[in-house]
């Protein structure tokens, strides 16, 4: 393990002459600020107003920006590190601070004795500068999955991004097209809580500068085009002990699963409307989460099946290892810090519980309109959920952390929703 004596010494060996610190603030934007080699070699922090990105009220605004060194990268001539954001005067850690939710979600499973892994799926639509989805004369709503060159006119930019995910040391696994007109995935290694979302920030950043680099613009908005399929965020998990994988039972004829397994789903299912305000946490979020596009409506989950809201994969039977559930409502607008540990705090009080998540769903959901749980419609719907349902989530959240992020989006909700769409101007014009 690193230490920021270890970081340096690498870093002048290599002529770095610039530090870029990033933090993460609640909403899960990426900043930063930039410092010259030699006056962060003196300080070894960062500072900041806090106020000006919703961490701390004005009239206690000073914070510091602690850096971690476990998250170092020099690439031409930069060290970038990931740092904790901490109070002034000597204070203590910001709980503020998404790093720190992470953290603490960790710790909380090492005192049950168990790791939680993750590993999401990153969905996102590349357009063109007037905003609109870069295709070929074959790319159609819908039907665009696994499209190879010449159909895929975003080939040469997945590679691009593998290569700089690859000399950031991210592990990325697959990348492909997706179902969307000028939509693409990229899955990378499963890893801890906390640093799997530190890996999350920092692929955001590499597909947003790659694609600017050649002339498009990536989003990871959730529902960037209408009619065709959102962008998703879909969450691999799975918990391990002294004994290996707590979701694994070989026994189980059905997907392999454990109770433990069936417990955590249970969680996540019982607080899925009010884990949506985290998981799904814009307007445009629920603009995603409607039938017939890929995106779960309905609390219900079942093995291999897209519709649901968890899904268990079953690949390949007998491979321990890979045994894990799938959470579908996510999408990447979300702060991932606060994803994970919001979804892992489901899951646990599942088990604590002994939560039953049901009988599973083998049907198509969207046609078969079952008589269940259905998410929320709007985020102001999901913020009354988490408003009435966070007890699940004290371990990790403070009540003024919670309370911050609740009046962040009722604000966001009701600006944002106040806007007109262009469809309702196309509807409502001439009325």
């Amino acid at each position: 393990m690193p230490t920021i004596d270890d970081v340096l010494r690498e870093a002048e060996s290599k002529g770095v002459r610039f530090v870029e610190l990033e933090y993460v603030d609640l909403f899960g934007t990426l900043r930063r600020e930039i410092l010259s080699f030699n006056t962060f070699k003196s300080r070894r922090s960062g500072a900041f107003d806090a106020s000006s990105v919703g961490l701390s009220e004005i009239q206690w605004s000073d914070a510091l920006l602690i850096p971690d060194p476990d998250t170092a990268v020099i690439r031409d001539g930069v060290l970038s590190l990931l740092c904790e954001i901490w109070e002034p005067f000597g204070g203590k850690r910001s709980p503020k601070d998404p790093r720190f939710i992470a953290a603490k979600m960790e710790e909380v499973l090492r005192g049950e004795g168990m790791r939680g892994f993750v590993g999401p799926e990153m969905e996102f639509t590349v357009l063109t500068n007037d905003l609109k989805p870069v295709s070929t004369l074959g790319s159609v709503p819908k039907i665009n999955y696994h499209f190879s060159p010449p159909s895929d006119p975003l080939h040469e930019l997945k590679l691009r991004i593998l290569d700089e995910l690859t000399g950031l040391g991210l592990s990325p696994e697959v990348t492909h097209h997706e179902v969307g007109v000028g939509q693409s995935e990229v899955s990378i290694k499963a890893s801890s809580i906390l640093r799997e979302a530190d890996n999350v920030m920092r692929l955001k950043k590499v597909v947003k500068v790659v694609a600017s680099e050649m002339g498009f613009i990536a989003t990871f908005m959730p529902k960037p085009v209408p009619g065709d399929n959102g962008n998703g965020m879909h969450i691999h998990m799975s918990l391990w002990n002294s004994e290996g994988n707590v979701f694994y039972d070989a026994s189980d004829s059905y997907a392999e699963l454990s109770q433990e397994g069936r417990y955590f789903i249970g969680g996540i299912l019982d607080h899925i409307a009010s884990l949506s305000a985290i998981v799904a946490p814009t307007v445009n979020s629920y603009k995603r989460l409607v039938p017939g596009y890929e995106a779960p409506i309905y609390a219900v989950w079942g093995r291999a099946n897209r519709s649901a809201a968890v899904r268990v994969p079953v690949y390949r039977k007998g491979v321990r290892d890979s045994k894990r559930i799938e959470f579908r409502v996510p999408d990447p607008s979300c702060n991932p810090y606060l994803s994970f540990s919001a979804s892992f705090s489901a899951g646990l009080d599942g088990i604590r519980r002994k939560i039953d998540p049901g009988d599973p769903f083998d049907e198509n959901v969207y046609s078969a309109n079952p008589d269940v749980k259905r998410l929320p419609r709007s985020l102001h719907e999901a913020l009354d959920a988490l408003e009435s349902d966070n007890s699940y989530l004290r371990d990790i959240f403070d009540e003024a952390s919670l309370e911050s992020y609740l009046s962040l989006k009722r604000k966001e909700a009701s600006d944002v929703g106040s806007w007109p769409s262009d469809a309702e101007y196309r509807a409502y014009l001439y009325v």
